[in-house]
């Protein structure tokens, strides 16, 4: 954050992000977060402290695959957050609280810094590479951490419980109208495991049952196909048959 040309006051996190966003980040994150962990009231945002450290912006950030899988699982959620209070009228009007003009990309600067927030307070080490000389520092070292974090909100098991119930929802096809989670993601839950195995028990048996009725039908027949007609061998040619009156003669053509 300290290197983007957006920021040349170097003001912290959450200054920053009310700058890019019409000045409605803040107000954006709370009224999303207590959509998303259906509370009431939110009298503050995640703290972001500025400490010397900076933050990733623009997306120039990596993880490794399980930890990406969570975050992703965590930020599909926010943003169908967002989306439940925006959706209607940017679909309408093409404007949106966290744009100043008409922008049919509203989100995006909410969302290229969300990954600091879910990073910072599940624990995560941060570390900063230069992307010239290749030198890897750490940001926000998780023992000046202690005490701050909202650990509870962003733990796995809490998230993935949530997600759990979305999914639930969403295969029992209760939500009408507008809804964009189904759509950034798999739909995975305790259930789709056990319908899972239903349907391949359910085709297990159907395969069984052609089997059965194969060789119940086999067994049925009451022997062996009757002989349709009887092969007769013909005579020798230029041979006389007698008997009962009857002469054959074999004239060539």
């Amino acid at each position: 954050m300290d290197k983007d040309p957006r920021n040349p006051l170097q003001k912290p996190f959450w200054s920053f992000c009310d700058a890019i966003n019409a000045g409605n980040c803040r107000f954006a994150y709370n009224e999303t977060l207590k959509k998303m962990y259906s509370i009431k009231n939110l009298d503050s945002l995640p703290p972001m402290p500025e400490d010397g450290d900076t933050w990733s912006v623009m997306q120039s950030w990596a993880l490794p695959t399980r930890s990406f899988l969570e975050f992703v699982m965590f930020s599909r959620m926010f943003v169908d957050s967002l989306d439940a209070q925006i959706y209607e009228e940017h679909h309408r009007t093409n404007r949106c609280y966290l744009s100043l003009t008409k922008d049919k990309h509203c989100y995006s600067r909410v969302l290229e810094l969300l990954v600091n927030v879910w990073a910072y307070h599940s624990a995560r080490r941060i570390v900063y590479i230069d992307p010239e000389t290749g030198l890897m520092q750490e940001q926000h070292k998780q023992k000046n951490r202690r005490g701050k974090m909202w650990v509870k909100w962003f733990d796995y098991i809490t998230l993935k419980t949530m997600d759990e119930d979305l999914a639930e929802e969403a295969d029992s096809d209760r939500r009408v109208g507008h809804w964009l989670w189904p759509w950034t993601g798999e739909i995975v839950w305790r259930g789709t495991l056990e319908k899972e195995k239903q349907k391949k028990n359910l085709e297990k048996e159907e395969k069984k049952k052609k089997s059965r009725d194969k060789l119940s039908r086999m067994r049925s027949r009451s022997g062996r196909q009757k002989v349709i007609g009887k092969y007769v061998k013909p005579p020798p040619e230029n041979e006389t048959v007698t008997g009962n009156s009857t002469l054959l003669n074999v004239v060539d053509a």
